[in-house]
């Protein structure tokens, strides 16, 4: 037989324990910071010593929030095979339990502004909402508008004034460019992500800023998209050695679509590393556990996730928040 709990101490026994009247429980227990700071002192050791937790309905009640902020990903549920949203959510939950508040993941294309998810990111039932992988500004605007806290993960497309956390994408992309080329490559070819996304952009940029301070000038062959998947990734590798002669170097830009790479590199019949080198971008756990081990820019993603929450909570508390840029770093194991 399952035990019952003990039961919530009262806002009456808090009182009697600590002998003030309910009224200044309340004070307290709302922040209230004109309460004298011996009365405050004795509500706090009576909530330790009664065990007090406060009733998250009742506090969100009181001060008119939900005590829930979405996370909205503009994409579809295919995006859940990158281990990469795993790691950056349990970033966000974390910073955001520790403060009382809670996360509503909300995975869909965002493909008008009147939609359902503009509707109910409007209708009060968050505090804020923290998007990924945007491919336009026009709903973050609107949503401006409204007063509701957003923060977007990546640089918005306007270069406005919305708060906003970001991996340092271009130098990532630049720094494993230039290390495919110092490794003796000659014909590097990209495969990107989605550039309607900034990341997507940032990277390729990266990816030919390298290239022309190389010497070398970068052409159309040597460029293929795919949408961060891993079939996306060996589908664009698969076209880049029909159209690329000579291709000798890869950068991919995620760890993904790099392992699928590989994977086609090696139906051709060729050889990683001896034949084609071969970078990703993560660091994640499918690049330490590729075979060969996958050279991979590393950006920190549960720090990007905490950073991204906490940029919230600093909205949420008046605060004036910064965009944060977070370093990327390569990291060489055996495909280079």
């Amino acid at each position: 037989m399952a035990s019952k709990s003990a039961p919530r101490a009262t806002y009456a026994e808090i009182a009697k324990t600590a002998g003030v009247s309910e009224a200044t429980v309340s004070r307290v227990l709302n922040g209230d910071e004109n309460v004298h700071p011996d009365r405050t002192k004795a509500v706090n050791a009576a909530v330790k010593k009664l065990g007090y937790k406060k009733h998250r309905a009742a506090s969100a009640l009181a001060s008119g929030r939900t005590g829930l902020i979405a996370v909205v990903i503009d994409d579809d549920l295919s995006i859940f095979a990158d281990p990469f949203w795993a790691t950056v959510t349990s970033g966000i939950s974390r910073v955001l339990m520790e403060n009382e508040l809670q996360t509503l993941l909300m995975v869909t294309p965002l493909e008008s502004v009147d939609g359902p998810v503009a509707h109910y990111l409007m209708g009060g039932e968050v505090d804020g909402a923290i998007f990924f992988q945007l491919h336009k500004d026009a709903l973050i605007k609107r949503l401006r508008k409204q007063n509701l806290p957003i923060v977007i993960t990546g640089t918005p497309h306007s270069r406005s004034d919305f708060p906003f956390v970001d991996t340092d994408s271009f130098g990532g992309a630049h720094a494993a460019t230039k290390h495919l080329f110092s490794r003796g490559c000659r014909q590097v070819g990209i495969i990107t992500g989605d550039i309607d996304t900034t990341a997507g952009a940032a990277r390729l940029d990266g990816y030919n800023q390298a290239y022309r301070e190389s010497g070398h000038v970068p052409s159309k062959k040597l460029i293929a998209s795919g949408d961060w998947s891993m079939e996306s990734g060996r589908a664009a590798m698969a076209r880049l050695l029909e159209k690329a002669e000579g291709i000798d170097g890869v950068f991919a830009s995620n760890d993904l679509m790099a392992v699928g790479a590989m994977a086609a590199i090696e139906e051709a019949g060729l050889r990683v590393p001896e034949d084609i080198k071969i970078i990703g971008f993560d660091d994640s756990v499918v690049a330490q556990t590729a075979r060969p081990a996958l050279t991979s820019v590393r950006q920190d993603i549960v720090a990007l996730g905490e950073a991204a929450a906490e940029l919230m909570i600093a909205q949420l508390r008046g605060e004036e928040v910064q965009p944060r840029i977070l370093k990327s770093e390569l990291v060489i194991r055996e495909t280079t």
